[in-house]
């Protein structure tokens, strides 16, 4: 197995997740074609789906593709792989067609039963050594002119559109107002800020606190977004959909750097956010958020350093950098919603990010890294495969068992 191509790294889709939303709605889908003439659906849920898909908006999602479907939440059988649903598809009341799907993170899936929804490998390497090496044989100093090597000619086409994307979530959050939908806890009355937050940024004279706001501000407004159902981009999954587009957008809207390197700068942040995924995982419900948020503030770091004309190697330290010190993050929506912990954890991976950036900037040149990526890559897989079940999206454990409703 290597890697895929972007395009299904950065997909477009309804929040609130990408793992329990976009992939769950795409295997409703794929099976709906699988079955054909039916008349009826029972989809049941396992592992992570089964605790969360409520919160996630999983059943809507697949009400949405299929009509009237029959629900089975099955939170005791140890599934093969944490988010697995099974559909079946009836005819005059017999069972006629089943099939197994795995949600794998950002939005992709697996079957043995169904492989039309299985993804084609693109990339010849399996980690950031190897392609910093073929990059170095052969004189390239930037991912994009990497990546063109491997990807469909569309891939340019098909990026810019992501931008664009980020950029319309991003000042539409910053518009809006009012409540996200929740449950009855009082914990999860939560109230849109992300425009009172780029109000104050507006209203400091400048300096650190006043870049920070900006981007609080714009991890914030598609964070909610998200978790209010609403288009955003994978990058690499909706709960963490925030981080990447708040450092464009501040590129591009506070330091008025052109659209088209902006697009650029996801090739870069694309091949950090593909090795993790094949390497070790971006599902919260595998590697706990160091699997969300580490890699998005990996990704949105090394889009910042190619923004900056950074070398491979300093592309690669602020990655680094960024993704180390989220390691261990559990996962753990109160309730299953992305709302509390994870829009803050949007704002804070994005500021984490651009910190990053600057230590490839000005400490890289003076102090070589002794870590790479790889290792931090692999280092992030052992943790989050030590991680209790319950500090992988299942509401469990963490903030999302001190603060439940009924405590």
């Amino acid at each position: 197995m290597t890697m895929k191509s972007l395009m299904n790294l950065y997909r477009v889709g309804p929040g609130p997740s990408s793992s329990h939303t976009i992939a769950p709605y795409n295997a409703a889908l794929a099976f709906k074609r699988f079955a054909g003439d039916v008349d009826s659906f029972k989809v049941t849920f396992y592992g992570s789906l089964a605790f969360t898909g409520v919160g996630h908006k999983s059943d809507e999602a697949i009400r949405k593709a299929l009509g009237n479907v029959i629900f089975e939440f099955d939170r005791e059988t140890v599934p093969p792989r944490p988010l697995t649903m099974r559909f079946e598809a009836f005819k005059d009341n017999a069972k006629v067609k089943e099939a197994t799907y795995f949600s794998l993170g950002g939005g992709q899936l697996q079957s043995e039963d169904d492989p039309s929804v299985n993804e084609r490998d693109v990339y010849p390497f399996l980690d950031l050594r190897s392609i910093l090496d073929f990059m170095g044989r052969r004189g390239m100093h930037d991912f994009k002119e990497f990546a063109l090597k491997f990807e469909k000619p569309e891939i340019d086409d098909y990026l810019m559109d992501v931008v664009k994307t980020m950029i319309e979530t991003v000042e539409k959050g910053l518009k809006e107002t009012g409540k996200l939908p929740a449950n009855d806890n009082p914990r999860l009355e939560y109230y849109r800020s992300a425009g009172k937050i780029f109000r104050q940024a507006h209203d400091l004279v400048g300096g650190e606190g006043r870049r920070s706001l900006f981007i609080t501000a714009y991890a914030y407004a598609v964070a909610e977004s998200s978790s209010n159902g609403e288009t955003v981009v994978t990058s690499p999954t909706c709960g963490s959909s925030g981080v990447l587009p708040s450092v464009l957008y501040y590129a591009y809207h506070n330091e008025k750097m052109p659209l088209s390197k902006i697009r650029d700068s996801l090739y870069a942040a694309g091949i950090i956010g593909n090795i993790v995924k094949q390497n070790a995982s971006i599902a919260g419900s595998v590697g706990g958020c160091a699997a969300e948020i580490g890699t998005a503030s990996a990704m949105a770091a090394a889009a910042m350093c190619a923004l900056m004309d950074l070398t491979p190697y300093q592309i690669e330290y602020g990655a680094e950098v960024s993704m180390e010190h989220f390691l261990g993050l559990t996962c753990d929506p109160v309730d299953g919603y992305v709302i509390i912990p994870c829009i803050e954890r949007n704002g804070m991976g994005a500021v984490h990010a651009y910190a990053s950036y600057l230590y490839a900037r000005f400490v890289a040149p003076i102090r070589k890294n002794q870590v790479s990526f790889d290792d931090v890559v692999a280092a992030m897989k052992i943790t989050g495969d030590s991680l209790d079940e319950d500090y992988k999206e299942t509401a469990q454990g963490g903030l999302a068992k001190i603060l439940e409703k009924n405590c």
